[in-house]
Order: C-alpha cells, then structure tokens, then sequence
C-alpha cells in the first residue's frame, strides 16, 4: 500500500488580476513549517516523491522541503486547480467558486468533469510496477478543489464541498489493488474567507 499526502498550498497573494499569484510572507512561512514537519514524520526521502501542480504557490509551498531533501519536484497537469468555465472572466472566478461550492460535481462543465477525471486517473496510475513491493509516500502539493474532489470521489459523495481545508493542511489517502481510501482529512480553515 502506497500513501498519498494531498498537500493545500500554503496561502496565496491573490488577486483578480493575476492568474497564477505567488505566496504570501506568510504562505512561505508556512511551507517551511511544513518541510520541518514532513522531515520529522517521513524519515526516509529515498521512499517520497513530491508532486506539484504547476501552479506557482504550489510549487513555492514544495520548495523548501525539496530543498532540505536534495529532491525535484514533479511538476503535474493533472492535480492544477479547477478550471474556470468558458467566459468566466479572472475578475469573476472567486464569485463562481463560492456558487461552485454550494452544488455538485455532476452539475459541472464537460470541461470541468474531464479536469475531475484526470485527477482520480493520475492518482490511480500512482500505483504502478516501479512501486510494487515498496511502500512509498508521494506528497502532492495541489489546491482546493482538486481536494475536494478526491474526497467526494472516494466517498461517492456528489457535493462539491466536502470540507474546507487548510493551507499546507495534509489529507491522506491509501492507494494499492488500484483503490484510493480516505484515511483522513486534512486539517481545516475555522474561519474568515474558508477557500481563499
């Protein structure tokens, strides 16, 4: 069996006008809180691959613990955030995702459900020959959304918000006989703005 840490990113200086907005002083800060506390709990870098969306606060929150390992970070399309409909300008996105968040998956974009299939595909191929007969640990530093829809997808669950996780929050999953479980969820947002 395989573990698989999906990692929120640590908070980001957003903006309604720049699409891929870097950390704040204070998301650093907490992306090297977390390298502090992945060393500690993960012993053995030789069994961890690190994995990131492209995206920059999720390969910023990878770094220093990348860093400290002597590691490269797998850049992957397949764990960026959701994308926007057709039409929806940047400056509108945040208004959208806060409808997003009260419907169901099932009710998204041919787009949008094709980006949600990718995701659960990527994780399951996670399980490949490489890794048979080793437990391995691969820490993917993702978003929100893509969060979210792991865990409605393990649970069947056609809600959208399944929780609100946390910057740099970790939710672990099982992966091995081509299944994903859900071990537990990340830790969550108790207030203010839940998803930015």
């Amino acid at each position: 069996m395989h573990r698989i840490l999906l990692i929120r990113h640590g908070e980001a200086a957003k903006s309604p006008i720049d699409a891929d907005p870097g950390l704040t002083e204070l998301g650093h800060q907490q992306a090297h809180t977390l390298a502090e506390e992945l060393i500690q709990t993960l012993p053995d870098p030789d069994a961890v691959t690190l994995i990131s969306s492209p995206k920059s606060r999720a390969m910023q929150t990878a770094l220093p613990v990348a860093t400290r390992w002597g590691k490269t970070v797998k850049e992957e399309e397949a764990v960026i955030e959701i994308p926007s409909p057709v039409g929806v300008a940047l400056t509108e996105r945040g208004e959208w995702i806060q409808e997003l968040l009260v419907g169901n998956w099932s009710a998204l974009t041919p787009l949008q459900l094709q980006w949600r299939k990718n995701i659960t595909h990527y994780l399951h191929q996670l399980d490949a020959p490489e890794h048979s007969g080793t437990a391995h640990t691969f820490l993917v530093f993702c978003h929100f959304m893509v969060i979210n829809s792991v865990v409605a997808s393990i649970r069947g669950d056609d809600r959208v918000a399944q929780f609100y996780p946390d910057y740099t929050s970790r939710t672990e999953l099982l992966l091995g006989d081509g299944q994903l479980g859900l071990v537990d969820l990340g830790r969550e947002k108790s207030s203010g703005n839940l998803i930015r």
